[in-house]
Parts: structure tokens; C-alpha cells; sequence
């Protein structure tokens, strides 16, 4: 599935972006905690290295012969704390039969005059898609997000999910910075993208909106499966399934044939997919600029890449040059 665009070749170590501690680093106390939640003890954990933040995600063996994913953030960053909160609030929400890892507790504990969050899933027997994609393991992850899609829409009652509004979306000052900069003689349908946001991305499905390789598993028996659901809002199915194609696209495939092959949308949600692409570009152009943090020494160039994937897919969709 070759693309006409060139590939643009990836920056970043995909398998080892965050840095994590070990199983053997945690604190003893924050240890005993969690193999009391586990009820076993831990004799194998092996880190997870791929991901932007410093949490601990590990694969871990426990004596019983038993596998367990086990997420924690603590240490005192306080900030991080409530996407882990939300996870685990959120991921008890969706319905049964989605590909997504089961959650099998939460907790939260003050150890060491630090507050704690864990979180312990099924482990699956899988790895992430492998990077530059392989077409077959693309099309095991687009199917999983179609699969998804379909569960989610309508949202799950019984919850005050927001929108993809409240994310993204709107004209503010430093996109219109951006807009003049990276597309001059563009600015004016640009900001009609970006303003039509609202209207051409909202919707009634539950969108993941955080999909990326690095949230996502492929299963050793070809199943697909979506991790780390902190983020879950209201928006058109097809959100997911763009935001994934960001990286398949960077890579060479063809992004703009598998989207035209997916019942996620019709051709009347060219424009949506436009409008997201146009402010993801913005968000990513936006965010790059800004100083790196200490412990994710790779998000920033994760995404000025994605930013610059996005820049030429929406410009190849518009038939813009680019570089103008």
C-alpha cells in the first residue's frame, strides 16, 4: 500500500521513549501494597518502556504462575495522578466485549507521605505494533478500532463524558500564530477548518482520543487490543481511526485508501477528518515548541513529527503545496 507522499522517516525510539522504574525500584512499602492487591508475590517484572510518561508499567509473574499488567504513578507527581484516577473510573465504564484489557482493580494509597495510584489489568500475550507498521498488523489495528467504534456509539449511559470540544477545537491565539507561519497562503480555509471543529468532529460515539501504536496491542493469536483509556470523549467514530493513521501514514502506507475502505465514515466526513487533522497539526506544532520535560525526553520529538505527518496529509488532502 504504498503512499505518493515520501515516507518521513521516525526520529524517535519506539520501544524505549519512557523512562520507567523497575519492579525492584519501587519503594518496599508501595511493594507489599501492591502484591497485597495482587494477592501473590512478584517474581518477575518486566518493564514497559514505550510511552511518553514516567509511570510504572510493568509485566509481572507472580508466584501463583499467574501474568498481571500493573500501572502505578506516585513519586509525587502529583500532576499525572488523576489520568491514572480517570482510568480507572473510566475503563469500568465501557461495555463488555471491547478490545481493550480487562481491569481487574484500583486503588489508592498514601505511602510515605506521597499519594498513589495503581491500577492491575490482564496481561496480553502481544506486543505493540511493530514500527516502521507492517500492513497486516495495520489492518489487525484498524479492524480493532472499527470493531471498537461499533461498541461505542452510542457512548455508554450513565456517565458525564465530555466532548472532543473540551480537548480540541477553536481558533485561540497561538493557532493562529501557527496558521501564519506554517501555511500562509492557507490561512483563511485553515481557520475555517479549525473553527468548523465543533460542528464536523462532534458526535455521539465514545472516541478513545489518545490512539496511537503506543496505546495499542497486537495480540500473539492475531487479535487487536486499545490500551490506556484516560482520556475517553464524545466525538464521530472515525476520530480514532484518523489519529491512528497518523503514524501508519508516516510509515508509507496508504492512509487516505484504508480511510476510504472503513465504514467509520462516508464521503461527507472529508471534511471532518480535515478539520481533525488541522487542529492535531496545531496541537502538535503547538506543543513541540514548548521546553521538554525532565522525565520524557522524547515527547517533544515525538510531537514534532506527528505534526509534521499531519502538515503534509492535510496538505496532500487539499492539494496544497505544502511548503507554502
Amino acid at each position: 500500500m504504498p503512499d505518493p507522499s515520501p515516507v518521513m522517516p521516525l526520529t524517535t525510539p519506539t520501544a524505549g521513549t519512557a523512562q520507567r522504574p523497575s519492579w525492584g525500584e519501587l519503594p518496599t512499602a508501595v511493594r507489599s501494597w501492591v502484591q497485597d492487591q495482587l494477592g501473590s508475590a512478584v517474581i518477575e517484572g518486566r518493564s514497559q518502556r514505550s510511552g511518553y510518561t514516567p509511570g510504572f508499567a510493568s509485566r509481572l509473574t507472580l508466584a501463583d504462575g499467574s501474568p498481571a499488567f500493573v500501572k502505578i504513578m506516585g513519586w509525587g507527581h502529583d500532576y499525572l495522578l488523576p489520568s491514572y484516577r480517570n482510568e480507572g473510573e473510566k475503563r469500568r465504564r465501557l461495555p463488555a466485549g471491547l478490545a481493550a484489557p480487562r481491569l481487574r482493580c484500583s486503588d489508592e494509597a498514601r505511602i510515605a507521605e506521597q499519594d498513589w495510584v495503581l491500577l492491575i489489568f490482564d496481561d496480553i500475550d502481544g506486543h505493540p505494533p511493530r514500527r516502521p507498521w507492517d500492513p497486516d498488523e495495520a489492518r489487525i489495528a484498524i479492524e480493532t478500532v472499527e470493531h471498537n467504534a461499533d461498541l461505542l456509539t452510542p457512548a455508554p449511559a450513565d456517565y458525564p463524558w465530555l466532548s472532543i470540544t473540551d480537548e480540541l477545537g477553536g481558533l485561540s491565539p497561538d493557532k493562529e500564530e501557527a496558521i501564519d507561519r506554517l501555511f500562509g497562503d492557507h490561512r483563511s480555509e485553515l481557520r475555517e477548518l479549525v473553527g468548523s471543529f465543533g460542528e464536523l468532529c462532534s458526535g455521539e460515539s465514545l472516541v478513545h482520543a489518545d490512539l496511537r501504536d503506543d496505546n495499542m496491542l497486537i495480540g500473539s493469536d492475531g487479535s487487536g487490543w486499545v490500551c490506556d483509556w484516560s482520556f475517553p470523549v464524545l466525538g464521530r467514530s472515525f476520530i480514532d481511526l484518523v489519529t491512528l493513521l497518523l503514524s501508519i501514514r508516516g510509515d508509507g502506507l496508504d492512509a487516505d485508501a484504508l480511510l476510504a475502505a472503513s465504514p467509520l465514515l462516508t464521503p461527507a466526513d472529508a471534511d471532518g477528518v480535515d478539520s481533525l487533522l488541522a487542529d492535531l497539526m496545531l496541537y502538535y506544532v503547538i506543543s513541540a515548541a514548548k521546553p521538554g520535560p525532565d522525565n520524557s525526553p522524547y515527547l517533544r520529538d515525538h510531537q514534532r513529527w506527528n505534526g509534521k505527518v499531519a502538515a503534509r496529509w492535510l496538505a496532500d488532502r487539499r492539494g496544497w503545496d505544502p511548503d507554502r
